[in-house]
């Protein structure tokens, strides 16, 4: 009987032993783990948790940066040189039609691109009415509301046209043309000299010397591109093209287009702006130099 008793007891002491031992285990364990991971955090290998929000902290930090790098403003006033995509009739033309010109060359501000040249500028036509027995006035309405990016990105941008001109291939070829002695009045070396028309100076076209007198009374050489525009700007024009034919950047009005002149009392901003003719219908080809003029801020990517 003693005997028996004695083997239980035994028995029971070696399981309690083993309990303890698997306990320790468990316990030495999970202390091991535990060490680790403060280790690992010490070494500066964040948790899985904190890794991902720390990734997306830094994302959306780099992308503010970037969208800040990449965005300007386009101050109001700033003007963009622009040829006529596609030419525009009002005898085909009605509201609504699309209106597309590309900007001619990069436009800066505060040193930096805003416009690049070749953006395209895109507006529609607002109105578009021919002559007709009720109307002795034609006229072509034309706002410009956004720009395209060369990555297709469409920016807001609102613009009026504060001047046209001729196709600077058609005001060159003008200029070929009117050689010395060709009737034009040119003078030799007059024909590719000049500087461009001089603001409110007028031009001697047809009075036998192609000149303008500049504000110091001296006397100025003009191309003959420049001084066929002149001969046919539009009442109340000024400012005028340049030796290469391009309109200078002080140009407002019509030049070298007969009988076509931009109505300010028409213009609204939401018909944009109108160009009228009181002796034929409006028609402008292809190629047409545009003199824009942003109105209100506009933001650039």
């Amino acid at each position: 009987m003693k005997r028996i008793l004695l083997v239980l007891l035994a028995v029971s002491m070696g399981a309690g032993t083993t309990s303890g031992q698997t306990s320790a285990s468990a316990q030495a364990a999970a202390s091991t783990q535990s060490g680790a991971s403060v280790e690992a955090d010490k070494s500066g290998a964040p948790a899985s948790g904190n890794r991902s929000a720390s990734t997306s902290t830094s994302t959306s930090s780099s992308a503010s940066a970037d969208s800040g790098k990449s965005s300007a403003e386009i101050a109001d006033g700033t003007k963009i040189h622009a040829t006529l995509e596609r030419s525009l009739d009002v005898k085909k033309n009605k509201p609504g039609d699309r209106v597309e010109a590309v900007a001619a060359q990069d436009v800066k501000q505060d040193g930096k691109v805003v416009v690049k040249k070749g953006t395209r500028l895109v507006g529609h036509v607002t109105e578009s009415q021919a002559r007709t027995k009720e109307q002795a006035q034609s006229q072509l309405g034309i706002v410009f509301d956004h720009a395209t990016a060369a990555n297709g990105q469409d920016i807001p941008l609102g613009a009026t046209i504060q001047a046209l001109a001729l196709a600077q291939s058609s005001a060159n070829a003008a200029d070929d043309v009117a050689t010395p002695g060709s009737g034009m009045g040119a003078m030799p070396g007059a024909a590719h000299g000049g500087g461009g028309l001089i603001n409110g100076v007028t031009s001697t076209a047809g009075a036998g010397a192609s000149s303008v007198m500049s504000t110091t009374g001296s006397a100025a050489p003009v191309n003959a591109a420049g001084t066929l525009a002149a001969a046919s700007r539009s009442t109340g024009a000024v400012g005028g093209l340049t030796s290469t034919g391009q309109l200078a950047s002080n140009s407002n009005g019509v030049f070298g287009l007969e009988g076509l002149s931009i109505s300010s009392a028409a213009s609204s901003a939401t018909q944009g702006s109108m160009i009228v003719s009181p002796t034929k219908n409006v028609h402008l080809d292809s190629g047409t130099q545009m003199l824009l003029s942003v109105t209100g801020k506009t933001q650039a990517r």
